[in-house]
């Protein structure tokens, strides 16, 4: 990765070039080195294998500018150039965006305050993984299969030649430096962060069996101690789901464990707590600002300064200063992630009353606290547009109760531990989503988990309503959940749900 310094010298000389167009009347250079480290997990027992494959990387250095032309202040355009950081590269960025200028009825200005940082946000220091070796990396990997190996061998029932046993998945290290200068600050300003994510599968062919396992964190003890653990946990729990029975198809009472939480609400709730979607009208919340949406015993919020949250953030991609947002208090919905161009677009919008609804309070402002540059990957990216994207999002609980109190409210139904291929149906305003439960699953009988569920054999089809706003009971403890390729860590209860409608994978009178 590029260093800080030379970002900042980059964006320094950038500027300086720019200020000297006699058309442009303002302009921001942000500029990033991003890397995604990826150790592939893959042994199996019966078929020779390397165990922890040869390093992926996704990575990317580069810069985009963004210009305001000085015969309109709201023509503008931007730019980005690929690995290039040299004058040259941005005199050609600087006659691309020339070029392609448009005139946007909606386009506020660049950021301007504050004019400069406060010292309490230059001053914070990075996590020790922005220095992490690639060794370190292959450590904790090797010591999840190896975890895994030792856990088969210790549980497993019998001793069988070809038992079958695979281990997949990857560890994550995710982390980036940007720097951003504007014509309407008086300082540069620069941040950097780094956060790990693992996620294991375990599979024993003989005894049909699948478990799972996933960890976040934000420092490098913490890689190395669920490196320990992952590939252990993934094993044992396998070894517990071995031979699952497959459920009728039907409405059942569950508990939605909390990756299924996370999952939902990265799909279907976060993506309509923005000030975009309300301003597209497309939030599964429609005109329901400031009333109750969810259960009055949760609440959400996103803050990229928590202390047990992963993805530490000290600015935004706009430059701005990184702060938490109190999304839904005691069930009511009381805030939206937004970034500066989107909290403009809703502000003026003539039709905001509307959109927000009756229950909102005609003064609400909502600060651009959330304007993030993400690519392909967790990492943000020169060449992404600023977006309204979490950091660590975070549900909380009142009056919650125990995973046994849990269990035991839904008496006979179904513990959903793990979800994949969640989206929307019907459009993200209706709320509607399908998904498929894919493992981590039991069958509860008499208040208590009396059997596996097998993988992949049950489709929910169900809206965020069912979900959210009238849980039978909540969980007391939020724990962190992993969902696959997404930017934001979760820390979330498991929820137990009545009349969640089931389809059979596979059956013909499924539908």
């Amino acid at each position: 990765m590029r260093a800080e310094r030379e970002l900042k010298q980059f964006v320094r000389a950038a500027l300086a070039l720019l200020a000297r167009e006699a058309d442009v009347a303002a302009c921001e250079v942000y500029c990033s080195s991003s890397e995604h480290r990826v150790a592939r997990l893959n042994y199996t027992s019966d078929i020779a294998s390397r165990g922890v494959e040869e390093f992926k990387s996704l990575n990317a250095d580069g810069f985009a500018l963004r210009i305001v032309m000085r015969r309109d202040a709201q023509e503008t355009a931007t730019a980005a150039i690929a690995g290039d950081l040299s004058l040259e590269a941005v005199r050609a960025a600087l006659e691309r965006a020339r070029h392609t200028t448009v005139a946007d009825p909606h386009f506020p200005g660049l950021p301007a305050a504050p004019r400069i940082l406060p010292r309490s946000i230059r001053a914070a220091v990075a996590s020790d993984l922005m220095r992490t070796p690639d060794r370190a990396i292959a450590q904790a990997a090797w010591r999840i299969v190896g975890g895994a190996i030792g856990a088969y061998r210790a549980g497993a029932p019998l001793k069988l030649a070809r038992p079958g046993l695979v281990i997949g998945g990857d560890l994550s290290l995710i982390r980036d430096r940007i720097a951003i200068g504007s014509s309407a600050f008086t300082d540069l300003r620069a941040d950097q962060s780094a956060h790990f994510v693992a996620s294991v599968t375990a599979l024993v062919e003989s005894l049909a069996a699948k478990g799972t396992a996933t960890a976040v964190g934000g420092s490098r003890d913490a890689m190395s101690r669920e490196g320990a653990r992952l590939g252990r946990a993934a094993v044992t729990r396998a070894l517990a789901l071995r031979h699952g029975e497959r459920p009728a198809a039907g409405a059942w009472r569950v508990v939605l464990g909390p990756q299924p939480i996370a999952e939902i609400l990265n799909y279907m709730v976060m993506p309509s707590l923005t000030a975009g979607a309300f301003h597209a009208a497309t939030s599964a919340y429609h005109g329901r600002f400031g009333t109750p949406v969810i259960d009055a015993r949760l609440s959400l919020a996103d803050d990229p300064h928590a202390s047990t949250g992963p993805v530490r953030r000290r600015i935004t991609c706009e430059g701005l200063p990184a702060a938490a947002t109190e999304l839904i208090r005691a069930g009511r919905l009381v805030g939206l992630l937004s970034n500066v161009y989107d909290s403009h677009r809703l502000a003026t919008d003539e039709h905001r009353a509307e959109k927000l609804g009756a229950g909102a309070n005609p003064d609400t402002a909502f600060p651009a606290r959330n304007g993030y540059r993400m690519g392909e990957s967790p990492a943000r990216r020169y060449d992404g547009h600023p977006g309204s994207t979490g950091t660590n999002v975070m549900m909380r609980t009142r009056a919650g109760v125990g995973d046994r109190e849990l269990i035991g409210a839904v008496g006979d139904g179904l513990y959903i531990g793990r979800i994949w291929y969640t989206y929307p149906i019907n459009g993200q305003r209706a709320g509607d989503f399908t998904c498929t439960v894919s493992g981590d699953s039991y069958v509860i009988r008499d208040g208590k988990l009396a059997a596996p569920l097998a993988p992949n054999c049950l489709r929910i089809n169900a809206n965020i309503e069912q979900v959210f706003a009238r849980p039978i009971a909540v969980g007391k403890r939020s724990s962190p959940a992993v969902v696959w390729g997404a930017p934001e860590a979760y820390f979330v209860p498991a929820l137990a749900l009545e009349a969640i409608t089931l389809a059979r994978i596979g059956d013909d009178t499924a539908g």
